[in-house]
């Protein structure tokens, strides 16, 4: 490990001392601290590549935490850190035993532990919050009635190495392939996630998202939708599902991003994250609620953090679309000023170059843009989102 600057607290900064913040990602967590008046030491790891400059950021040092999360506890730091915080999901158990070992608030590690692995995550759920039937593909043996099945690995995110399974002969005949991994039985119905912020235990919801998927076998993101169109009861129903969630695995502090499932009638956990959501979600939330889930988190952790004044919410509602191009090669797209200047338009990207090739979507990195689109009615914003979309002219060769 090498320090690109000497960690210490610099001329001028505030005496009550200095972060630590691990990960180069999202830009929305260094932004945050910079812009609450927080310096910071950055952990980043050899294998990213981070801006050059960031306001904020006192030293850089480059720690293997991702494959190494012990590695955190090697650094020399200035008696000044006040609070270790991370935003990214391979940050998260650096941070927390970081923020341990110095006596530092913190979600647990224990809990970022059983929110990182599934199957723990499983076991500790499985008397206080509903779930699928479960097991470990090898050892647990699934009932008849158990079928059909997801099949993924214990830790991961992006939609990563997830399988259907739908029979007991397919299972037996893949059951090489997959032994380690946990099965579930495959729920049907209408998914969401819960945007959450805790302090001291108490839990601030946010808002209740929306979630659209291209489905089995690989069950990738298509868009996200704020605020999710639910009667009272199924709201209050899934708010109170994601609460005995979050007090069973003991995620007492910071933000929260949980997956749930509506079947039946009923809300089941999928999994849960001590950390904000992806897909730009966070900023849906912000742009309905004017709540920004970044900022509370680190005022979660350093309470005496003055708020910036709250924006008001910009929108009734909010959405992402995920382009849909798949299985081609884009030779050119034109047409992206036309669609960022369109109505309600607050994102829109295109994150493919001319001569990529798209796959059939298996992961979620293999989508090949995006656009964040806000409206005042939910019929006006599906409107816009095509309106938008319309405006992109991409070429397939």
């Amino acid at each position: 490990m090498t320090a690109a600057h000497d960690p210490t607290l610099p001329e001028g900064a505030p005496a009550d001392g200095i972060a630590v913040l691990i990960g180069s990602r999202p830009a929305e967590g260094y932004e945050t601290l910079a812009r609450l008046g927080i310096p910071f030491l950055w952990f980043v790891d050899p294998v990213d590549t981070p801006p050059e400059s960031v306001p904020g950021a006192v030293g850089v040092v480059h720690v293997p935490f991702k494959s190494d999360p012990l590695s955190v506890l090697r650094v020399p730091l200035p008696d000044s850190v006040r609070a270790v915080l991370s935003f990214t999901e391979m940050g998260s158990l650096p941070a927390a035993i970081l923020s341990e070992a110095l006596g530092l608030p913190s979600v647990p590690v224990r809990a970022v532990v059983r929110a990182r692995n599934k199957l723990l995550m499983r076991r500790v759920l499985a008397d206080t919050v509903p779930g699928p039937a479960f097991g470990i593909v090898g050892t647990d043996t699934p009932g008849d009635k158990d079928f059909p099945l997801i099949v993924k690995p214990a830790e991961g995110t992006g939609s990563q190495g997830i399988a259907y399974v739908e029979t007991p002969e397919e299972y037996r005949d893949r059951a090489d392939e997959l032994t380690g991994a946990l099965w579930e039985q495959f729920l049907s119905g209408d998914e969401f996630s819960v945007e959450a912020v805790s302090s001291e235990g108490d839990h601030r919801i946010l808002g209740i998202t929306a979630k659209a998927t291209t489905g089995k076998p690989h069950f990738v993101e298509t868009g996200h939708e704020v605020p999710a169109l639910l009667p009272p009861e199924t709201e209050r129903a899934i708010t109170e599902c994601v609460r005995r969630c979050l007090d069973a695995l003991e995620i007492t502090l910071g933000a929260s991003h949980t997956e749930v499932m509506v079947s039946g009638g009923r809300p089941f956990v999928i999994e849960t994250h001590t950390r904000a959501g992806g897909d730009r979600i966070p900023l849906l939330t912000r742009m309905v609620s004017g709540a920004d889930q970044y900022e509370l988190a680190v005022r979660s952790v350093l309470p005496g953090t003055a708020p910036t004044p709250q924006e008001p919410a910009a929108y009734r509602y909010a959405a992402v679309h995920f382009l849909p191009w798949q299985d081609v090669r884009v030779t050119g797209v034109t047409g992206e000023e036309e669609c960022r200047a369109a109505a309600g338009v607050v994102e829109a990207f295109v994150e493919v170059a001319d001569g990529d090739s798209v796959p059939v979507w298996r992961y979620s990195h293999e989508r090949p843009g995006y656009l964040v689109v806000g409206a005042d009615e939910r019929a006006e914003l599906r409107q816009r989102i095509q309106d938008a979309e319309s405006r992109l002219h991409p070429r397939f060769g």
